[in-house]
Parts: C-alpha cells; sequence; structure tokens
C-alpha cells in the first residue's frame, strides 16, 4: 500500500511539473515595438518540451500505473495525463500561430515571394490544421497518440527553421543593400 501511494504520488507531482513547466511566462515592463513582438513571440516555445511530454505519456508509465497504482487512482492519473497533452497540444497551436504570424512579416520584407514558397505555407497550415484535428478528436475519445503528436511537434520545428532561414537571408539581402548605398 505505501508503494502504491509513493508511486501516485510521484506520478502527480510529475503532472504538475508539466503543467507548471507549459504556463506562460511574464513579460518585462519595457515596451516593444511591433516588430519586436512579433520576432519575440514568433518563434515557437511549447515544442521545445516535447521530451518530457513523451515520457509522461509513454506506454512505460502506463503500464506500470496499470500494474502499481489502485485502479481508480490509475484512471485519474490517465484523465490529468490526457489533460497535459491536451494543454502541450494547445501550446502547439499557440507556437504555429505564432510562426504563420512571423511568415507573414517576413514574407512582407522579402523582395521576391515566389507562388511554390506561398503555396507550401498554405499546405503546411492545412497539414498542421488537419493533423491538429485529428490529435484533438483522439485525445477526446480518451486516447493520446503519441505519435500523432511528435508529427505535429517535428512539423513545427521544420517550420521554425524555415524561418530562421528565410530570417537570415533577408538580413544578408538588407545588409549587402546597406553596404552598396554607402559605397554609392
Amino acid at each position: 500500500m505505501m508503494e502504491q501511494t509513493i508511486a501516485v504520488s510521484l506520478g502527480l507531482a510529475f503532472a504538475l511539473l508539466l503543467l507548471w513547466l507549459l504556463r506562460p511566462r511574464k513579460h518585462s515592463g519595457h515596451a516593444d515595438t511591433p516588430i519586436d513582438t512579433a520576432l519575440k513571440t514568433g518563434f515557437p516555445k511549447h515544442f521545445q518540451y516535447f521530451p518530457q511530454i513523451r515520457q509522461a505519456l509513454s506506454a512505460g508509465d502506463d503500464q506500470y500505473l496499470r500494474d502499481v497504482a489502485p485502479p481508480e487512482v490509475a484512471q485519474q492519473a490517465f484523465r490529468e495525463r490526457r489533460a497535459v497533452a491536451r494543454n502541450f497540444l494547445r501550446g502547439l497551436h499557440e507556437d504555429f500561430s505564432s510562426l504563420e504570424r512571423l511568415g507573414r512579416i517576413v514574407a512582407s520584407l522579402s523582395p521576391v515571394v515566389s507562388r511554390q514558397q506561398e503555396s507550401e505555407r498554405i499546405l503546411q497550415g492545412l497539414q498542421f490544421r488537419l493533423l491538429y484535428g485529428l490529435i484533438w478528436l483522439h485525445l477526446s475519445t480518451g486516447r493520446v497518440p503519441l505519435g500523432q503528436i511528435e508529427q505535429l511537434t517535428e512539423l513545427i520545428g521544420r517550420f521554425a527553421l524555415r524561418m530562421e532561414q528565410a530570417m537570415a537571408q533577408i538580413s544578408a539581402l538588407s545588409a549587402d543593400r546597406f553596404t552598396r548605398e554607402i559605397s554609392a
């Protein structure tokens, strides 16, 4: 009985720790320009916690709870873990929305935006929304689709990498243009 109480306490403490890690951060007191705000909020912050989420939602943890905890305690832990997954999913949605906003800003600053790039951005948004909806549906039915959550996290990581590369290209073009204007 003592081992079960300890196991359940550790599981609940772990769930609370994950929720604490996913909470929104407070901002400093100085005012930012709209571009500063877009750049700060444009880069994803939730997807980086996926390793902790993967551990918390792993099949091994499920099995351990089934083996050690009383059924009602295990069910409560499963509900809390699904809530953690839903909160993480909301955070991923925030990350993607911020990246989309940043993508529009980068596109407006870019001298040339091809139709292919715009089509890729639209398709990526559609892919994100479909996968997000599918995961939300699975979570609503009691399942935790860890593989699909991983796919969604990777999609956001790739999108963030593309935004960084695009911003580096714009920065290089701007520096080149500035150099040419000074020497002219």
